[in-house]
């Protein structure tokens, strides 16, 4: 081979070499570029869904909460979120920008409702062991009332409603005449009928009632210049212990106690007191406040002390109130676009 073709054939792999490195330079560019852009769209993707957790936990907790909320930084991005609608149809936008991406997802969300526990009296107890002291003229009845004082709409339950006849048959034999024909409602005076509820955990029941607590009371004693809720905006109230309700402290709504309950001067509730314990369970009533709509005392031990001129009255109105207007922190998720 002559020094001409070598220097020819040289060239032509210089020139094929020089080719495959620009190729390969080009694609290694691209490889990046792609590598990049798939990196920044699921950065961004990340953004915009964490977004719709970071408002739904603060929809949980603000139960009033619509509007617009702009650039609100995030995993060295951000993002905007709209939130509207009712709470059957609430819809969250959210819109996240990282580097030169934008992704929006967008949540159709419904607030699931409050549970109710089902209202079998006046008062209803389940126990393992009750015991009463009922002094006074303390009255309990189960006809219906409305949170004004004038009869309701619905047929009576019984004025006090136990889950064991020989509860049931305990209390009958307990009351003094005096008492006794203060025990209004279903069937007459006296008015204490055996009735099942249709909850076996009253644990998990008052848990999801908690979790959707609006205001939360540690032990201690509560008076005047106390709104647990009002007949316009009710709430869900929550006591990690012991409490005393005294002079003219109000309320409405769900009230779940996690301890005894102590009520005395003219404390008044409109709409449900459950009173939930493990073990012994205290709730004295001195004073003349009452409660309109149903008292529920649940624990393996039940002493009930009263004294005064404290009234228990089933009230529909008072707890369809609640039913209307409380709100859960539970959300359903409807759809999800992206």
């Amino acid at each position: 081979m002559s020094g001409k073709a070598i220097i020819i054939l040289a060239m032509g792999f210089s020139i094929i070499t020089s080719f495959l490195i620009l190729k390969l330079n080009a694609n290694s560019k691209e490889g990046v570029k792609t590598t990049v852009e798939s990196f920044e769209e699921t950065r961004a993707r990340l953004i915009a869904n964490s977004g719709v957790e970071v408002y739904l936990e603060k929809l949980r907790r603000n139960k009033t909460l619509l509007g617009d909320f702009s650039e609100n930084p995030l995993m060295q991005g951000s993002y905007d979120i709209s939130i509207a609608g009712p709470d059957s149809a609430l819809q969250i936008v959210s819109t996240a920008y990282f580097g030169e991406i934008t992704h929006q997802s967008i949540v159709k969300a419904k607030r699931d409702p409050i549970k109710f526990p089902p209202v079998l009296g006046a008062l209803y107890v389940s126990s393992d062991n009750l015991s009463l002291q009922l002094n006074g003229n303390l009255e309990i009845d189960g006809n219906d009332h409305n949170t004004n004082g004038t009869p309701g709409p619905n047929p009576p339950l019984p004025g006090i409603a136990v889950d064991e006849k020989t509860d049931s048959a305990y209390i009958v034999d307990y009351l003094k005449p005096k008492i006794s024909k203060d025990i209004k409602g279903y069937g007459g005076t006296p008015s204490v009928y055996t009735k099942q509820s249709s909850i076996s955990d009253w644990g998990e029941t008052t848990e999801n009632i908690i979790f959707a607590a609006d205001i939360t009371l540690p032990s201690g004693t509560y008076g005047s210049g106390t709104v647990l809720g009002t007949p316009s905006e009710p709430k869900i109230t929550y006591v990690t212990g012991d409490v005393h309700l005294s002079a003219d402290a109000i309320g409405d709504g769900i009230m779940v106690v996690d301890g005894n309950l102590t009520m005395s001067g003219n404390f008044t509730y409109r709409g449900i007191i459950l009173v939930y314990g493990k073990s012994t369970i205290e709730t004295q009533i001195v004073g003349n406040g009452g409660v309109y709509g149903s008292t529920i005392l649940v624990g393996e031990n039940v002493s009930i002390h009263s004294t005064g001129n404290s009234s228990f009255f089933y009230s529909s109105e008072a707890i369809k109130n609640g039913m209307l207007n409380l709100k859960s922190s539970r959300f359903r998720i409807l759809s999800w676009w992206e």
